[in-house]
C-alpha cells in the first residue's frame, strides 16, 4: 500500500486556504474572545422586551443578529476545517468545542426573538411587514409570522422542549440496537469467510457470487427478524409521537407538521408519489433486464445491487479530473467555468488523504467565507464524480452568497442536493458522449440507473410507506410487525413489478431503515434528484437559455420559499409531470443499457 504523505509534505495548492478566514490560530483566538465578550454582555439587552414599540427595534435585532452570526460562522468554519484536516490534533477539537459553547450561549440570548415577536397583536405584525425600514427582512418576518397559529403558550413550549430527548427515544433506541448490540455473524463460501455488518452489506450484495449475496442477506435480516416485535413497537411509538406532536402544535396531520418548516404543500408530496407510481413501468423494465441478464427466475432483494457491467474505468490525476469536470459542465457557461477556476486558484479544495484526515467528502462555508471542499481524492472516476458533486454545492453557496442579502444567502434541505446532482449528471452525460467502448458505457449507465433507482424509486417508496403508516395510526388502527410487513410487501410489488419476488425477509426491510425515525424527510431526496435530472436535460437540449434559468436558481438562495424558487426557474414541483420527465430520462437509460448488454453478449 502506498504510504500517505503527511500534510506538511503536500504542495500547498492541494490544501484549502483556511488562512483566508484567519491568518493564524492566534487571530482566531482573539476573535473568539472578542465575540465571547459581546455575547457575555448580552448584545440584545437594548431590544429585548421592546419589539412591540416600533419597527426600529426589530431592525436593530436583525442587525445585531446578522453581525454576530457572521462572526460566529467564520469561527466555526475555521475550527471545523482545521479539526477535520487532522483529527489527531486535540487542540482543534478543543477549538470546536469552545466555539460551540459560545454559539450555544448566543442562541440562548437570541432565543427571545420569535416568542416575543409572535406575542404581538396581528395588526402590529401586519404593519411591520409593510414597514419600509424592514423591507430587507420581509421574507424572514413572513416566515416567522406564518408560524403564529402553531406557537403554544410559553409554558407548554418549554415542557415540549424539555421532553425533546424523550420524544426522540425510539430512534435513539433503534440506533443503539442496530449499531451497538446487533451481531450478524459470518459465513464461509469456498473457503473464504465473510463477516456481515450493516456497513459491509452493500459491498456483499454487489458480489457476483449469488450464494455470497444470499447468505449475507439472510444473516443480516434474520437478526432483525429475531427482534421483530421490539422493532415494530419502536417504530409504532415513533409514529405515535409524530402524530401527537403535530396535534399539540395544531396541525391536522403529522405530514402537515413535517412539511410546514419549508412551506411545502402536501400536493408536492402527492405529486411525487403519483408521478413515480404512474411511471413504475420504467423500473419494472429495469428489473426484467436485470433478471434476464443475470439468468434468474425472479430478482430477489439480494440481486438488486450486483453490477450488470463492470469495466475498469480510466484513472484521473486531480488536474485531469478537474479538466474533465470543466468539459462536462461547459454548457453552464463562462461564468460557471470562471468560478470553477477560482475554486482551484483560491484553494477551496483540500484534495488528498493524509494521516488523521476525516474520511469522506463535503462542502462547507457560507457568504462570509470561501466555500471549502474536503476530499480524499483517489484518482478514480468515483473521486472525479464526488468532486463534481461537491463543486455543485460550493458554486451554489458562492452564487447565492454573492447575489443575495446575507439573510437569504443559504438554501433549504429541500433544494440542497439539486446543484450537486446536476453536476454529477452533466459529468456522466459528457463522459458517455466521449466514451465509445460498450463495456465502459454499460458500466456508467448501470451505475447511473442504480443511483436513480435508489434515490427516486426507493426513496419515494419509503415516502409512500411513511405516509401510509402514519395514516393507519391517524385513523385509529394499530401498527404491528405483520401489518407493517404486509404494507411494505405490497409497495415492493407495486414499485418493482413482476420480475421481482418477495419473501418474508424482504418484506421486513422497513425494519432496518433509520430514516423512518425522522418522518417525512426522505421524499426530499427524490424531489431533488427529479428536479436535477430535468434541469440537466434542459441544459443539454436547450443550451444557454436553460442554463441561465438554472443559474438564476443557484443565485436565488432563500429569498423566497423553496417551491417558489424552483417555480421561478421553470419547475413546478406540485405537478407530477416533473417526475414523469425525470423518469422518462430513466427509461431512455434502460433502453440504452438493454442495447449495450445485447452488443456485449454477441
Amino acid at each position: 500500500m502506498e504510504k500517505l504523505l503527511e500534510r506538511s509534505e503536500l504542495d500547498v495548492k492541494y490544501t484549502w486556504s483556511t488562512e483566508a478566514m484567519f491568518a493564524s490560530d492566534e487571530r482566531w483566538e482573539e476573535e473568539l474572545q472578542a465575540v465571547k465578550t459581546l455575547v457575555d454582555q448580552d448584545p440584545f439587552a437594548g431590544v429585548r422586551g421592546r419589539l412591540g414599540e416600533s419597527a426600529d427595534f426589530v431592525g436593530q435585532y436583525f442587525l445585531i443578529a446578522q453581525t454576530l452570526a457572521e462572526r460566529l460562522g467564520k469561527l466555526q468554519i475555521y475550527a471545523h476545517t482545521k479539526a477535520d484536516q487532522d483529527t489527531r490534533l486535540a487542540e482543534y477539537q478543543a477549538m470546536m468545542s469552545r466555539v460551540q459553547s459560545v454559539s450555544a450561549e448566543y442562541a440562548e440570548k437570541e432565543s427571545f426573538f420569535e416568542p416575543e415577536l409572535l406575542s404581538l397583536p396581528e395588526s402590529l405584525l401586519t404593519t411591520y411587514l409593510q414597514d419600509n425600514a424592514l423591507t430587507d427582512h420581509r421574507h424572514t418576518l413572513d416566515n416567522v409570522i406564518r408560524n403564529k397559529p402553531h406557537v403554544l403558550s410559553t409554558e407548554t413550549e418549554a415542557v415540549i422542549a424539555s421532553f425533546s430527548d424523550v420524544l426522540h427515544g425510539s430512534g435513539q433506541t433503534f440506533s443503539q440496537l442496530t449499531n451497538a448490540d446487533f451481531n450478524h455473524g459470518s459465513f464461509t463460501v469456498d473457503g473464504t469467510e465473510y463477516v456481515v455488518t450493516e456497513g459491509r452489506l452493500g459491498l456483499l450484495l454487489r458480489n457476483p457470487d449469488r450464494t455470497v449475496r444470499q447468505l449475507a442477506y439472510e444473516r443480516l435480516y434474520d437478526t432483525y427478524l429475531g427482534h421483530k416485535n421490539a422493532i415494530a413497537a419502536l417504530y409504532a411509538n415513533s409514529v405515535k409521537t409524530d402524530i401527537r406532536l403535530a396535534r399539540a402544535k395544531r396541525f391536522e396531520t403529522a405530514r402537515d407538521f413535517a412539511l410546514f418548516e419549508n412551506n411545502i404543500p402536501t400536493s408536492v408530496y402527492d405529486a411525487l408519489v403519483t408521478g413515480v407510481r404512474n411511471n413504475a413501468a420504467h423500473l419494472h423494465r429495469y428489473f426484467e433486464l436485470r433478471r434476464k441478464h443475470l439468468g434468474l427466475d425472479r430478482v430477489r432483494l439480494y440481486d438488486k445491487y450486483v453490477p450488470l457491467a463492470e469495466a475498469q474505468l480510466d484513472d484521473y490525476a486531480f488536474e485531469d479530473g478537474f479538466r474533465l469536470i470543466k468539459e462536462g459542465l461547459a454548457n453552464l457557461g463562462g461564468e460557471y467555468a470562471t468560478i470553477l477556476d477560482r475554486a482551484r486558484e483560491e484553494r477551496w479544495i483540500d484534495v488528498y488523504e493524509t494521516p488523521g484526515k476525516r474520511s469522506g467528502a463535503y462542502s462547507t462555508g457560507f457568504y462570509a467565507t470561501r466555500p471549502y471542499i474536503l476530499l480524499n481524492y483517489q484518482g478514480n472516476y468515483n473521486s472525479v464524480s464526488t468532486l463534481a458533486h461537491e463543486l455543485g454545492h460550493s458554486v451554489h453557496t458562492h452564487l447565492a452568497g454573492r447575489s443575495q442579502l446575507p439573510q437569504y444567502s443559504g438554501y433549504s434541505i429541500f433544494l440542497a442536493e439539486i446543484a450537486s446532482t446536476v453536476n454529477e449528471t452533466l459529468l456522466v452525460n459528457h463522459l458517455l458522449d466521449i466514451t465509445k467502448d460498450p463495456m465502459a458505457r454499460a458500466t456508467l449507465i448501470n451505475q447511473q440507473l442504480d443511483s436513480l433507482t435508489g434515490t427516486i424509486f426507493r426513496q419515494t417508496m419509503f415516502a409512500d410507506f411513511e405516509w401510509q403508516t402514519h395514516r393507519e395510526v391517524e385513523e385509529g388502527r394499530a401498527l404491528t410487525h405483520d401489518s407493517l410487513c404486509e404494507l411494505y410487501a405490497g409497495l415492493n410489488r407495486a414499485y418493482q413489478g413482476e420480475a421481482y419476488e418477495e419473501d418474508d425477509r424482504s418484506s421486513a426491510e422497513w425494519a432496518r431503515i433509520p430514516h423512518f425515525y425522522h418522518a417525512y424527510y426522505v421524499f426530499q431526496y427524490a424531489t431533488g434528484m427529479s428536479a436535477a435530472l430535468v434541469f440537466a436535460d434542459r441544459i443539454r437540449k436547450e443550451g444557454s437559455a436553460a442554463a441561465d434559468r438554472y443559474l438564476g436558481f443557484l443565485r436565488a438562495g432563500s429569498k423566497d420559499y423553496p417551491l417558489e424558487v424552483l417555480r421561478e426557474a421553470g419547475l413546478d414541483m406540485t405537478n407530477p409531470d416533473v417526475v414523469t420527465q425525470a423518469l422518462s430520462i430513466y427509461g431512455e437509460l434502460v433502453t440504452e443499457l438493454e442495447r449495450l448488454l445485447a452488443v456485449l453478449k454477441q
